[in-house]
């Protein structure tokens, strides 16, 4: 890809609506990247962020990317190496720093935990919220994904779920 033929990129993340205007900065490290990607052949996968590529003209092309993973029409993927490449973008674009973590509810079962990588319904967003803001978590919420700041561990986050779940916890703990 030539970058002087890109006007402009933007980045949106699945379940939302709005996109985020890349850097000139970002635009040209993306183009690096991407033309040095590798092959990862087909591949296929839910994506986590769409990129829609502006060019100079008013044709665009859009792309679909999860991890270090990019592709566009078919599943045929590339890896442009590092695995929170676009994520980093996104959080960045969202005026987030790399201190800030997506929340998402967290089960056990079996001994494992494993995340509801669903968008949050109005309910649980306002409860984690109450969880959070309990126990001094900074967290900001962009249009209904929560972010909270610095790691927590997966039997936290299941704890704080829990919690989050719980209409007596909830009340007894404004």
């Amino acid at each position: 890809m030539d970058k002087d033929y890109v006007s402009y990129v933007e980045i949106r993340k699945q379940f939302d609506t709005v996109s985020l205007r890349l850097t000139t900065d970002q635009v040209v490290d993306l183009i690096d990247n991407w033309n040095s990607s590798s092959t990862k052949g087909p591949n296929k996968y839910l994506p986590e962020y769409f990129l829609t590529i502006h060019f100079k003209g008013d044709s665009t092309l859009s792309y679909r990317t999860s991890s270090d993973l990019i592709k566009q029409r078919s599943d045929w993927a590339y890896s442009v190496g590092s695995k929170d490449y676009f994520k980093n973008i996104w959080v960045k674009q969202a005026g987030l720093t790399d201190k800030y973590f997506e929340y998402y509810p967290t089960y056990a079962k079996e001994g494992k935990f494993f995340k509801d990588g669903n968008p949050l319904d109005k309910k649980h967003c306002e409860a984690i919220k109450q969880v959070l803001t309990y126990y001094n978590h900074n967290w900001t919420d962009i249009r209904g994904q929560i972010f909270y700041e610095g790691k927590i561990d997966d039997e936290l986050l299941w704890n704080y779920t829990t919690k989050a779940n719980d209409s007596i916890w909830l009340s007894s703990h404004k």
